[in-house]
């Protein structure tokens, strides 16, 4: 069954159906962050349109880039690492966090920005990586990086999105959080185009999935894959789907709204 308009009906069929459950699994998409001022990539003004996947949206094409005209890496690292470090929890990160108060919660997230963890939820699965940790090469943790140090680089990144910036002078700026060591080199963890779902969080994630029996998906397009699965998989062992998004999506019951207004009331409907 699917609803078209979050009237109060609605909102109490999901309600219940929160209460009911044992074991609730959140799938959160770019959709909740953008609340928070954090653009998404695939939107028709989104980073894509102004940087070309094909270049920036793996490792190889990225260095490329940052070899040959290094103004225009500084520039998308300026566009993607700025909104991230100057973003907040909105209220959807805190009713979903809020949530954990109430039943077992597993956040499955496709951001890596952080805001669920700072909105204080505490079992999170980030499945595309999380821009505050990096590794090396072979996936060995290197340790965190804080918003406060990711801010600095993009401080020291602004004057470089000038044509007279130098390679040398990119690298030099986000040493922090990418470049080389005597243990080697290292990279925040983050899953770009080709690269495999982080681990071990790809693995619980899917584990999350099966064990659920309501999953709540908010502002997940369900256009990334293989992260568009994780609904199946919860719909196989028995799961209701809880659409929350502004756009329809496939769900058992759809919540047609922003996750920061639907989310408090559906929380304060099913729990005060």
């Amino acid at each position: 069954m699917k609803r078209e308009k979050p009237v109060g009906d609605d909102i109490r069929v999901a309600a219940e159906c929160l209460r009911k459950s044992r074991k609730i699994a959140v799938f959160s998409g770019a959709g909740v962050s953008a609340e928070s001022g954090i653009g998404t990539f695939r939107d028709d003004d989104g980073l894509w349109s102004r940087f070309p996947p094909e270049e920036f949206a793996h490792w190889q094409g990225l260095m490329q880039v940052a070899m040959e005209t290094p103004h225009r890496a500084a520039e998308f690292l300026v566009a993607f690492l700025r909104p991230v470090v100057e973003a907040q929890p909105n209220a959807g990160h805190r009713a979903i966090a809020e949530l954990e108060s109430h039943r077992v919660v597993t956040i499955i997230t496709q951001n890596v920005d952080g805001l669920h963890e700072l909105a204080g939820s505490k079992t999170v699965y980030a499945i595309h990586g999380n821009l505050y940790n990096t590794v090396y090469l072979d996936g060995t943790p290197r340790g965190p990086i804080t918003r406060a140090e990711i801010a600095k680089i993009v401080g020291a990144l602004d004057p470089l999105c000038q044509e007279d910036a130098t390679f040398a002078e990119l690298m030099a700026a986000v040493e922090p959080i990418m470049g080389a060591n005597d243990r080697g080199p290292y990279l925040p963890k983050l899953v770009l185009f080709g690269d495999q779902l982080a681990e071990p969080d790809w693995t619980d994630a899917q584990a999350a999935a099966r064990a659920c029996d309501c999953m709540l998906v908010v502002g997940a397009s369900g256009a990334v894959y293989p992260a568009a699965t994780l609904p199946t998989i919860a719909r196989e062992g028995g799961a209701t789907i809880i659409g929350v998004d502004p756009r329809q999506v496939d769900a058992d019951l759809w919540l047609k709204g922003a996750a920061g207004t639907i989310l408090p009331e559906l929380i304060s409907a099913a729990f005060d």
